[in-house]
C-alpha cells in the first residue's frame, strides 16, 4: 500500500472544513483540558477511531493524545495530522501478513533465496553466535509496520517535541530492562511508536538510544495514571479490554494467538487499576468487541462499527461536554502541515552495520540520490533492502545539509540480525504410497554471507534418511548482477526397480545412486525475474542393486520372464548451461504467475557419454478462488550404455510418478532416457490462510505423458487425482487418490519438502 503525498494533502483540504480539527487550545481557561487515553489491543483498537470521530463531530478540542500499542499507533496518526477519514482508508487496505508479520512476497526475493527457500521451507530460522544457538526475538521484525509509519508521518520533523506536533502525544512503552513504564514524548515518532507496539515473542523489542523497549501494555495497556500526571482536566478512555458478555471466539486458536491471549490476561492487572482512577467527569468508552480478537485486522469496519455503538452509549456524556466548548473557536489544520519536507537527496550514510558493508546499503539506495525526497520512494527501497535478508531492521531520518538549501542527507540506521551471522535452517520431508513405499529426509542448512565485504557466502548442506546429502557452496558476487558460484557435493538416493510393463506397480529390486560432483558456474540475474548459469562440472555416479541380481515375475499369459540386474557406473566432465525465469507466488500451489526453467549439458571427457537436455514450464492463474495450473515437463538424457536397454533399470535419469507427475504412478514407476508429460490442474481455495497466509485447497489434476527408453516407442498414459493439500511454512502438505491407464492407482501423503530421485 502507497499513499500519494499529494492526494493525502488534498484528502485532508477538502474534509478540514467538515471537521473542525481538533488541534485547538482552550480559548477559555475555566474549560478542562480533553486528554484522549487509547488502549492498546491489536486489531480491536480500530475502535478508537469511532471515538476520535466522535470528538471531530462534536467540535470538541484535545489537548493531549496518550496511547499504548495500537492505541499509539491510531493516536500518532491523528496528533500528526491525518484525519479519521485517511485512518480508516489506511487500515482499509493493510495487508496483515504483510504489515504486520513481514511476511515477504516471493517476487520480492532474489533468485537465490527462492531457491535456498524452496530447499528448506521450514520458516523458522535459527542462528550461532558467540557458539550459542539462538533465534529472532520474535514472530516479526515488525520493519514493515515501521516503515509504514515513517511513510505516513514523513511530515513530521525527526528528533522534535511531540508537543509540538497538531496534538500534543505520548507513545507510552515498557523498558526491557528494569520493566518501567517510559512515555515517549519527543524523537523518531514511527520508531517510538513502534516501540509501544513491541508485544513479546510477536514483535521484535526495538532499541532506541541504546535501550530496548517492548509493548508498553504490559506496564500500562490504558494509561490513565500518565494522563493524570501530566495534568490531564478530562480524560476520554478508549477501554478494548473485559466485556459485558462473555465472547465465544477465545478459542485457544494457534500458537500467535494463544500467546497474544496470554499477554491480554496479563494486561487486565494494569488496566484495572487504571480504571480504579478515573473521575467522574472522566467519560469510559467501552466496545463490545467479544467478537473479534487482537488479529482481527480483516475487520475493520466491523470494528470500528462497535465502537460507534459504545460511543453513543455516552451520547449524554459527549453532549454535555461539547456543550461547554461551544462557544470555543477551534482552529482548522492547515492541509500544508502534512506534507512531507521538500528538498533533494543530495547523500546517503549508513550507521549501524557490523557484517554488511555500508557499500552495500549505498548501493541499494543509490538512485534515489540527486532526487526530490519522496517517503513512497524511500519507502519501497527499504523494503527491498530488507527482503535481502540481512537485516532485522531499517529506519531511516533527514538531515538537512548545512551547506546548501533545500538539501538533506538520507540517515539510514540498519540493525542485523541479532542472532546472526551464522544462520541455520531446517527441512524436513514424508511421502507415503499406498504401495508401501515411504521417503523421509531431515535436513540442515547452514549459511554464512558476509565472509568478505566483496560478499562471499559459504553454504552447507546436511541431509539424511531415505536421501542422504553433504555439499558446500560459495557464491562470490562480481557485480550487481554477475556472480561466481563453485560447489561440491555427495548425495545417495534409494530407487526402486518397477516391472516394465508397469500394468501393475510391483516392485522387482531395490538400488542405491551415489553420486559426487564437483563443479563451478558463471550466474547472471536478470534483475529478480529470471537467472542464467554457464558451467563446467564434474560427476562420478554408481547405481547398485541392494536385492538379487536376477528378478522374475510372470505375466498375465502366465509367460515367467526372468532379468539379470547389472550395477552401472560411469564419470564424466561437461559443460552445462540452464536458464530460470521464476515468477510464482508459490512453488507449490501457485495461484499467479509462470515459471521457466531451460537446462542443457554435453559431457566432454570421460567414460561415458553424456548429453542432457530438459524444460519445464508452469502457469497459474486466479479467478476469485478459483486457481488453474498447467504445467509442460520435457527431457532427453544420455547417460548410459546398455545392450539395447530391454530390461529394466535404474539407470535412466528421467522419471514419472507421484502427485502432479502422473499421480496414479508410483514414484519411479515410469522411468527411462526420454521423457514428455503434461498436467492440468483445477483447485479450489477453501482457505486463504488468515494472517500466516497458509492457504487450503481441494482440486483435481489431468496428467498424460510417459517416460521410456530411447530403443522404445512411446506409450501415452493418462492419470487422474483428486487430492487435498495446504500450502504451509513447513512445505507440501497433500493427500491425494489417482487413478490412470492400465488399472494403475495411488494413494500419496506428502508432508514437507517434496523429493526428487535423481
Amino acid at each position: 500500500m502507497r499513499l500519494s503525498v499529494r492526494s493525502l494533502a488534498a484528502l485532508l483540504l477538502g474534509v478540514t472544513m467538515a471537521w473542525a480539527g481538533t488541534a485547538a487550545h482552550c480559548a477559555e481557561p475555566n474549560l478542562p483540558k480533553v486528554t484522549v487515553v487509547l488502549a492498546g489491543g491489536g486489531a480491536k483498537g480500530f475502535a478508537h477511531i469511532a471515538v476520535l470521530r466522535r470528538l471531530e463531530e462534536d467540535h470538541i478540542p484535545i489537548a493531549k493524545i496518550i496511547g499504548t500499542s495500537m492505541g499509539a499507533v491510531i493516536g500518532s496518526l491523528y496528533a500528526s495530522g491525518l484525519s479519521t477519514q485517511e485512518i480508516e482508508r489506511v487500515i482499509d487496505n493493510l495487508d496483515p501478513g504483510r504489515v504486520g508479520l513481514d511476511l515477504l512476497d516471493r517476487s520480492e526475493l532474489s533468485h537465490r533465496t527462492r531457491e535456498y527457500q524452496q530447499r528448506y521451507p521450514v520458516e523458522l530460522e535459527l542462528g550461532v553466535k558467540d557458539g550459542q544457538l539462538t533465534f529472532a526475538r520474535g514472530v516479526s521484525d515488525g520493519q514493515r509496520f515501521l516503515t509504514l509509519m515513517q511513510e505516513l508521518t514523513a511530515h513530521v520533523q525527526p528528533e522534535r517535541s511531540f508537543d509540538q506536533l497538531r496534538i500534543p502525544f505520548r507513545a507510552i512503552a515498557t523498558r526491557f530492562r528494569d520493566g518501567e513504564l517510559v512515555a515517549f514524548d519527543r524523537g523518531n515518532l514511527a520508531l517510538a511508536v513502534r516501540a509501544s507496539m513491541a508485544a513479546p515473542g510477536v514483535f521484535a523489542p526495538v532499541e532506541v538510544d541504546g535501550e530496548a523497549y517492548v509493548d508498553g501494555g504490559l506496564v500500562a495497556n490504558l494509561p490513565v495514571e500518565v494522563a493524570l500526571n501530566e495534568g490531564a482536566g478530562l480524560i476520554v478512555a478508549s477501554y478494548l479490554g473485559d466485556t459485558d458478555k462473555i465472547g465465544g471466539s477465545l478459542g485457544t486458536g494457534n500458537a500467535l494467538s494463544v500467546a497474544t491471549r496470554m499477554l491480554d490476561i496479563l494486561m487486565r492487572q494494569n488496566e484495572r487499576r487504571n480504571i480504579g482512577l478515573l473521575r467522574a467527569q472522566d467519560i469510559l468508552v467501552r466496545p463490545q468487541l467479544q467478537d473479534f480478537n487482537s488479529g482481527s485486522f480483516r475487520k475493520p469496519a466491523e470494528i470500528i462499527q462497535v465502537g460507534r455503538e459504545a460511543v453513543d452509549a455516552q451520547d449524554n456524556r459527549f453532549r454535555q461536554l461539547a456543550q461547554q466548548f461551544a462557544a470555543v473557536a477551534v482552529k482548522p489544520v492547515d492541509p500544508t502541515s502534512i506534507l512531507p519536507p521538500q528538498g533533494t537527496l543530495q547523500r546517503v550514510r549508513v550507521t549501524g552495520n557490523q557484517h554488511v558493508p555500508k557499500g552495500f546499503v549505498d548501493r541499494e539506495l543509490q538512485s534515489l540520490i540527486g532526487k526530490p525526497f519522496n517517503p513512497q520512494e524511500v519507502t519501497q527501497k527499504l523494503d527491498e533492502l530488507y527482503a535481502t535478508g540481512n537485516f532485522e531492521r531499517v529506519n531511516y531520518r533527514l538531515s538537512p545539509l548545512p551547506e546548501q538549501a533545500d538539501a538533506y542527507e538520507l540517515v539510514v540506521e540498519v540493525n542485523e540480525k541479532t542472532y546472526g551471522p551464522n544462520f541455520l535452517k531446517s527441512s524436513l520431508g514424508f511421502y507415503g504410497e499406498s504401495s508401501g513405499t515411504s521417503l523421509f529426509s531431515l535436513g540442515v542448512g547452514f549459511r554464512r554471507p558476509w565472509l568478505t565485504p566483496e560478499g562471499l557466502e559459504l553454504q552447507l548442506d546436511v541431509r539424511g534418511g531415505s536421501q542422504s546429502e553433504l555439499a558446500v557452496s560459495l557464491h562470490q558476487p562480481l557485480s550487481d548482477r554477475w556472480g561466481l558460484n563453485g560447489f561440491a557435493a555427495y548425495n545417495s538416493s534409494e530407487l526402486s526397480i518397477y516391472r516394465p510393463d508397469v500394468t501393475t506397480a510391483q516392485k522387482m529390486a531395490s538400488s542405491t545412486l551415489r553420486r559426487q560432483e564437483l563443479g563451478v558456474s558463471l550466474s547472471y540475474d536478470l534483475g529478480k525475474k529470471a537467472t542464467a548459469n554457464f558451467g563446467i562440472v564434474t560427476n562420478q555416479t554408481r547405481v547398485s542393486i541392494d536385492t538379487a541380481h536376477l528378478v522374475s515375475y510372470r505375466l498375465d499369459a502366465g509367460n515367467l520372464l526372468t532379468y539379470n540386474l547389472q550395477d552401472g557406473k560411469w564419470e564424466f566432465t561437461g559443460v552445462n548451461a540452464e536458464f530460470t525465469a521464476d515468477l510464482l507466488d508459490s512453488p507449490n500451489f501457485p495461484t499467479k504467475g509462470y515459471y521457466l526453467h531451460v537446462a542443457g549439458a554435453q559431457g566432454v571427457t570421460g567414460t561415458s557419454q553424456y548429453t542432457s537436455f530438459r524444460a519445464n514450464l508452469m502457469w497459474a492463474r486466479s479467478f476469485g478462488p478459483h486457481v488453474i495450473n498447467l504445467g509442460v515437463d520435457l527431457g532427453a538424457d544420455h547417460i548410459f550404455d546398455c545392450d539395447g536397454c530391454a530390461q529394466p533399470t535404474s539407470l535412466a535419469p528421467l522419471y514419472l510418478g507421484g502427485f502432479q507427475s502422473m499421480g496414479a504412478y508410483q514414484m519411479g514407476q515410469l522411468s527411462g532416457d526420454r521423457l514428455i508429460h503434461a498436467q492440468a490442474t483445477y483447485m479450489y481455495r477453501l482457505s486463504d490462510g488468515g494472517v500466516l497466509r497458509q492457504p487450503t485447497f481441494v482440486g483435481f489434476v489431468a496428467e498424460v505423458g510417459d517416460a521410456w527408453l530411447s530403443t522404445r516407442d512411446i506409450s501415452e498414459k493418462y492419470s487422474g487425482t483428486a487430492f487435498i493439500a495446504v500450502d504451509s511454512r513447513i512445505g507440501d502438505v497433500f493427500f491425494g487418490v489417482a487413478s490412470g491407464s492400465g488399472g494403475n492407482r495411488n494413494i500419496f501423503l506428502q508432508l514437507g519438502r517434496r523429493f526428487s530421485l535423481w
